[in-house]
């Protein structure tokens, strides 16, 4: 049931916010496939998250270490034990992966701040980077879709503290940091 209830309100997430991202343009650098800014999509993205999480999981996410911590052990458990019982096609795992990613960056850009492109300019060009700085960037989505698919060893509230520990430790976020 609760796998059906998160399928619509991802569903209805993506139709809301394909709604609010302007049409044309596109095409340039850090644009998202509507020619809206992939930042402001990701920010957007963040915004349904927190939507999400108090309808369908009663979570307050706050944007701090608590609620990244509160995130993982309900949602991404919930999710990971989702994927063990029926495998997500890889297009519903990217559009989950993405929300909840988009959620944990904005809290890493509260920590750190930074902006969201469509590409990674190292590392074989990854998708959803939170680029740092010009040569400095993490993969939030990456962290969420690994969490997703295999479980505890990948946890993101412990990448989430690291990097907040690190915040000024230029060396901690190389390039591509996973």
């Amino acid at each position: 049931m609760v796998y059906v209830i998160a399928i619509a309100a991802v569903a209805a997430a993506i139709f809301a916010i394909v709604k609010f991202i302007p049409p044309g343009g596109g095409g340039s650098r850090g644009r998202g496939v509507r020619g809206g800014s992939t930042d402001e999509e990701m920010k957007q993205l963040a915004v349904q998250a927190r939507v999400e999480a108090k309808k369908e999981y009663r979570l307050d996410l706050t944007h701090d270490r608590a609620s990244v911590k509160d995130m993982e052990e309900t949602i991404l458990r919930d999710l990971h034990n989702n994927q063990l019982i029926a495998p997500y096609p890889e297009e519903e795992l990217a559009e989950l992966s993405r929300l909840w990613g988009a959620y944990l960056g904005e809290t890493l850009r509260r920590i750190r701040p930074g902006v969201w492109r469509a590409r990674s300019r190292h590392e074989g060009r990854r998708p959803m980077p939170f680029v740092l700085d010009r040569d400095h960037e993490v993969f939030p989505c990456s962290w969420v879709y690994r969490r997703i698919k295999h479980g505890s060893d990948y946890g993101v509230h412990a990448k989430a503290c690291e990097f907040a520990d690190n915040r000024d430790n230029p060396r901690f976020a190389l390039k591509g940091a996973e």
